[in-house]
């Protein structure tokens, strides 16, 4: 009878979708659409290299295009200061035009790194199929928004990510390139931390009723906000990289190199509490059990027994705070009622949304309003956001996305290849998941910050396909070559 239910469950279409060969994104490599994006996206580049191989002379004797070439030589270290910087310019300060421009210098890095690189191309197969559907369907909701001079201005969020995201999967082709990314990742993670600590501590924090009901909520306290203006917002961006610090933790070959790691990530912790996010501690916690999932399943029933004793160890008013998710409260009456108004509009425009971004939906939202309801910014759902503005084909795209990297995440815990590599691919699915489980009760891509570090993530774990596909095809050409020699010396 055992073997009976193993056998049904190995043979069934779901596991074996997990677990087999990739035939829809090998379909997909093959397919002359790709061809087509791969030659348009790469022919800038072939242009450089043939005006560089002209005059080369020329272009080696300016001190300031070796330089920049030193820069496309080493990127990843180039795209690691960009996003520690990314994370921790204070949010009065930033500006979105401060990542067009971080977008625009990365594109032209690479386009240098084509140009003195032979062997290196914009890598367009290694961006899974279902990304390219996505995005393709944000481009087509933009241009039949109802808005659509707001919607294309909108447009402009997502090119940046989608630019970050060729950029790293093209430019990152190594472990130690990987690895110096996120450990940059988790290096401005915990500048943050500092900054809120400073904040909490030093400058001190109101009180904002707005955010807190304090009739609940006595001794909460002031919520830290750090760089990203806003409590809640802060702690999506704690959920998406704090995963990081636990590979990195066990990546490290040293005790002392851990322990150093582990001291960096208690600030993080700690000001994660101080956010005072509800959200953002339950998605920790599944991003936790994501990640413990997938590195060793074994230890999910430890994990459980040590959180609910944890949960009774827990500060007082953190405690309270956590019981008021089943309590309900302001914020929760008021997200009832954005939900009551937003199922009919999705019923009118559940095929073509309205158009891409929050502002073409809170103005179109107005006529649908509940009695009581006041201005309403966004909808406080993430799939159901993207659903409003981009409609139907956005939405099954980016599940389809969200599938697919599930997939690649757990073909490579089968495998095993590169336990090391793997913990990275662990913990950017991980920070992903915990993300998403935010999204059901916020719009975790309302600030445009926390919706480009996604994709970070997602960039994250194709890098680390790439390099296990390429890794993956040198064994069989070794295996190949030694089994001709072995063939060779019999005859």
């Amino acid at each position: 009878m055992k073997g009976f239910f193993r056998n049904t469950i190995e043979s069934s279409l779901v596991v074996s979708y997990f677990r087999g060969p990739d035939k829809s994104q090998q379909s997909w490599a093959e397919s002359r659409v790709l061809r087509f994006i791969h030659l348009i996206a790469n022919f800038p580049g072939k242009l450089l290299k043939a005006a560089y191989n002209r005059w080369r002379n020329v272009f080696e004797s300016s001190m300031v295009f070796r330089f920049l070439g030193y820069l496309a030589d080493n990127m990843h270290m180039v795209i690691g200061l960009a996003l520690v910087l990314f994370m921790i310019v204070p949010h009065h300060i930033w500006r979105n035009g401060y990542a067009v421009a971080m977008a625009v210098g990365l594109t032209a890095l690479l386009f240098i790194r084509l140009m003195r690189k032979q062997e290196s191309v914009i890598d367009t197969p290694a961006i899974d199929y279902s990304i390219w559907l996505f995005f393709a369907s944000l481009a087509v909701a933009a241009a039949t928004s109802l808005f659509t001079v707001d919607s294309l201005k909108y447009l402009v969020h997502y090119i940046v990510a989608f630019v970050f995201l060729a950029v790293i999967v093209s430019a990152v082709d190594s472990s130690q390139k990987v690895y110096m990314l996120v450990k940059s990742i988790a290096f401005g993670t915990f500048l943050t931390a500092l900054y809120g600590i400073y904040q909490w501590k030093v400058i001190g924090i109101a009180v904002d009723p707005s955010t807190t009901d304090l009739a609940l909520n006595p001794d909460l306290g002031g919520r830290v906000y750090s760089t990203m203006g806003n409590a809640n917002v802060y702690g999506e961006l704690l959920v998406l990289t704090i995963p990081f610090f636990a590979a990195i933790i066990l990546n490290e070959k040293t005790l002392l190199r851990k322990a150093a790691w582990l001291a960096m990530l208690a600030p993080v912790l700690l000001v994660l509490f101080k956010t005072g996010s509800r959200g953002a501690w339950v998605s920790v916690a599944g991003a936790a059990v994501v990640f413990v999932f997938f590195w060793n399943i074994k230890f999910i029933p430890v994990m459980i027994v040590l959180g609910l004793i944890a949960l009774q160890l827990l500060p007082a008013p953190i405690y309270n705070r956590i019981m008021t998710i089943f309590r309900g409260d302001q914020s929760t009456d008021y997200r009832g009622k954005i939900l009551a108004s937003a199922i009919p509009m999705l019923k009118d425009y559940w095929l073509t949304g309205v158009g891409l971004g929050p502002g073409v939906v809170s103005t179109i939202f107005e006529r649908y309003k509940v009695f009581g309801l006041t201005k309403a910014a966004h909808t406080h759902v993430l799939y159901l956001q993207l659903w409003l503005e981009a409609g139907i084909a956005a939405i099954l795209t980016f599940l389809l996305m969200i599938l697919r990297m599930v997939r690649n995440t757990f073909e490579a815990m089968i495998k095993k290849k590169d336990p090391a590599l793997n913990n990275v691919m662990f913990a950017a699915l991980s920070g992903i998941a915990g993300l998403l489980a935010m999204g059901l009760a916020d719009h975790v891509w309302f600030f445009t910050r926390i919706m480009q570090l996604f994709w970070i993530n997602i960039a994250v774990i194709l890098v680390i396909v790439r390099i296990m596909n390429r890794n993956k095809g040198s064994e069989l050409v070794c295996g190949s070559t030694t089994g001709n020699a072995a063939e060779n010396a019999a005859d």
